[in-house]
């Protein structure tokens, strides 16, 4: 295809919004490839606006095709008008924004967004850690349901139905529920920072940084790091650092066992998340698949559910490409 008719065509372009960073891409309708990739900082603009007039400026200045629709994933409900962003201070009007712009706009929540990818993975981009699946299932319609689950600024998830609707859901806002006497001491601690403790307050960065606090508080000690310095931490043999990573992998474990059996997901667990990159080796894959397992009269259910780990970049863009491309088809 020529460079003027690629102009002509026009784009797609896509936004992955997280709490900490907005990721963008654009896609034409012949060419399912993410182009023009990049990510801005959230912490650089006040408003979400602002970061998408500068992207867009940016596909003006490189003679990108023309927008004609934008597709958001971003991490918050999306039921209403009014879209505002759970971990980041960012909200905005999606019909107000799509005045400002002049273009079609459609929100879909971040891990919905995921879901829409699932069956686009390529096999090679599935890392099995259970009950792999043959590699020409990924793409056909699935028997059962199929759960995409993972930490980051929050924790977020969304279920694809066999039907192939997506089931909208925020399970990081679910209540967190101690399977041992160790974590309910953490529970008990950690009420001593919130008045409920969600999973949200255990997996995702800041919850590995609340998990390293109540960790030093049971020694009687006072200790506050961040994720990235627990990990650094854990490379330098602290044992504080990696009883918290520990922890982290146990308890997500637990709660992505729960998940896929309130969901039905028998034909795939998927874990998605830049933080399980980050945390690398450290993360326990044989301790996390003890605990997902781990579900007395259902342990052999569990131990029945494919599960594993996307290594596809930007899931989030890929699953709002695939979106638009099936909507505008």
């Amino acid at each position: 295809m020529s460079t003027q008719d690629l102009l002509e065509q026009g784009c797609y372009v896509l936004a992955d919004i997280g709490g900490t960073n907005a990721r963008f891409a654009f896609v034409t309708a012949s060419d399912a490839t993410l182009q023009c990739v990049h990510s801005y900082a959230c912490s650089e603009y006040e408003r979400f606006e602002d970061a998408l007039a500068a992207y867009i400026a940016r596909l003006a200045q490189s003679a990108a095709p023309q927008p004609t629709s934008i597709c958001l994933a971003v991490a918050a409900a999306v039921n209403d008008d009014l879209i505002k962003m759970t971990n980041s201070p960012w909200q905005f009007s999606r019909s107000a924004l799509s005045s400002l712009v002049n273009l079609p706009i459609t929100v879909l929540n971040d891990f919905s967004a995921q879901a829409y990818c699932l069956t686009d993975l390529e096999h090679a981009n599935v890392q099995w850690w259970q009950q792999a699946l043959p590699s020409h299932t990924l793409t056909e319609p699935a028997l059962h349901a199929r759960s995409i689950l993972g930490p980051g600024t929050g924790f977020g998830g969304s279920t694809v139905m066999p039907s192939g609707e997506i089931l909208e859901s925020e399970p990081g806002h679910l209540s967190f529920a101690p399977v041992n006497s160790h974590e309910a001491s953490l529970l008990a601690q950690l009420w001593k920072r919130y008045p409920r403790i969600s999973i949200e307050h255990l997996l995702s960065g800041p919850g590995l940084a609340n998990l390293y606090w109540a960790n030093a508080q049971l020694l009687i000690l006072d200790g506050e790091l961040q994720a990235s310095d627990i990990v650094a931490g854990a490379e330098q043999g602290d044992e504080l650092c990696l009883q918290s990573i520990a922890d982290f992998t146990g308890i997500m474990g637990s709660v992505c066992g729960d998940i896929a059996l309130v969901t039905g997901s028998l034909s795939g667990l998927f874990l998605s998340g830049a933080m399980l990159t980050k945390m690398d080796r450290f993360f326990d894959q044989r301790l996390f698949m003890t605990r997902f397992t781990d579900k007395g009269p259902f342990s052999s259910w569990c131990s029945s559910v494919p599960v594993g780990r996307i290594r596809a970049d930007y899931p989030g863009l890929l699953g709002c490409a695939a979106y638009c491309r099936s909507f505008h088809d």
